[in-house]
């Protein structure tokens, strides 16, 4: 396993001993043979371990392991603790991200090239079962990149038999995590009830699985590439990105194509089909971006920016808006008696963001104290409003209803009444 370990190593670093090498270690006997290998190749590494404190004692007991790892081997130990209750939702889910955003930290403060983890091939037929079951795309499927940015996982060739011999011809030390033997967890749950099937279905099995997920990533990598070349014609223009109806008129699979271009920035891809078959000035609207349909082309903006030409804001719960007027909001409010300023609305109908924009022709809403509809047009009217006033005042929208004329009249639909999650936005 050392030969064909260096040979790897070597195929994924160029030169590994001109590498500072950051070593994730856990205490379990996958990083800890990761550790030995690196020492064994006399490799400049240092060992960095999270203690979350979810077992007590058995997580204390772990740290002093790879404490005791590092001192025997003569290599800097980093050592964090980050306690997690153990009760909350998403325990594995915070505690990699706890880990990973910390290995960050180190990496930067101690000058290291490069994070390795000692991900196994087992790990990566884990992961695309459990991929599968989400609904995972193509670069899901693909499983676990063996380098990753300033990611390494340089056991993703060697299966879990293979780390715990070498473990055991070594006379290795490490300590198992009681809790990988429970099946609370999805990932544990295919480890132990699944996976043994899978692999137990023909002797090539897992060797197979392994070489279909390569080639879904490298179809993966060829779809990027081409994504690329769609995007040549896409143009920044100041802080929106112009995309001609030219650059994706000619794409088939259309839906497939659109999903790869649009989904990073949120957006479901039939809802950009049915905006691409629309009328100039419609838009789809996601938590940070909005997409609007012009005659030759798309523009994308963020929701923060104003699309100048439309003279058009966004909002979204947490921040509000200070430009051009300054709107606060805030959630869970009790109903009271509206005002001007001061409205209160219900969330649960509310489609955000939500869009602060002047009024146009045709505009209609359903105000409060009235029965049936009414053009807004017909209300500056009844309100003798004088030419430029209405041309200075703000309506917000949800979607393309009108919710309130800033300063003066809320929708009906969306007024808050009992029973209903309530928000408050204040022009201040």
């Amino acid at each position: 396993m050392e030969q064909r370990f260096k040979g790897h190593i070597a195929s994924l670093l160029g030169t590994p001993k001109k590498h500072r090498l950051l070593l994730g270690v856990s205490g379990g006997v996958d990083s800890v043979v990761l550790t030995h290998l690196l020492h064994r190749l006399q490799l400049d590494f240092g060992i960095a371990h999270v203690n979350y404190g979810l077992r007590g004692a058995d997580s204390d007991a772990d740290e002093q392991l790879v404490r005791d790892l590092a001192a025997s081997l003569d290599v800097a130990c980093h050592v964090t603790q980050a306690p997690i209750d153990p009760t909350a939702s998403g325990v594995q889910e915070k505690a990699r991200d706890l880990r990973y955003n910390w290995f960050g930290e180190v990496l930067e403060s101690n000058t290291y090239d490069l994070i390795l983890t000692a991900h196994h091939a087992d790990d990566q037929l884990e992961t695309l079962l459990m991929r599968l079951t989400r609904g995972s795309g193509l670069e899901g499927l693909g499983g676990i990149q063996d380098k990753k940015g300033f990611l390494v996982r340089p056991l993703l060739p060697f299966y879990k038999d293979e780390i715990l011999d070498y473990a055991k011809e070594q006379k290795l030390l490490w300590r198992e995590d009681l809790s990988n033997s429970s099946s609370k967890y999805l990932r544990n749950a295919i480890r132990h009830e699944v996976l043994p099937s899978f692999m137990g279905l023909s002797a090539d099995v897992a060797a197979n699985t392994l070489t279909s997920m390569q080639y879904l990533r490298d179809a993966f990598k060829a779809i990027q590439s081409q994504l690329q070349n769609i995007k040549t014609g896409w143009k920044q223009e100041g802080e929106v990105l112009k995309i001609p109806f030219s650059s994706i008129d000619t794409l088939h699979p259309k839906s497939f194509w659109l999903h790869h271009l649009f989904a990073p920035y949120g957006f479901d891809t039939k809802e950009v089909e049915k905006l691409l078959e629309t009328h100039a000035g419609k838009k789809c609207i996601c938590e940070k971006y909005v997409l609007s349909r012009e005659r030759k082309h798309l523009i994308l903006a963020s929701t923060t920016v104003t699309v100048a030409t439309e003279q058009e804001y966004f909002l979204v719960p947490e921040r509000g808006i200070e430009t051009p007027i300054k709107l606060k909001i805030s959630a869970n409010f009790i109903a009271s008696m509206p005002t001007a300023n001061c409205v209160f609305l219900d969330k649960e109908k509310l489609v955000f963001p939500l869009i602060l924009r002047r009024w146009k022709s045709g505009d209609v809403f359903y105000p409060t104290g009235m029965t049936g509809k009414k053009k807004v047009a017909k209300y500056f009217k009844d309100e003798k409003m004088s030419s430029l006033d209405k041309k200075k005042q703000w309506l917000l929208c949800s979607g393309d209803d009108i919710v309130w004329l800033v300063g003066k009249r809320i929708n009906r639909k969306f007024e808050a009444v009992a029973n209903t999650t309530t928000l408050q936005i204040q022009l201040v």
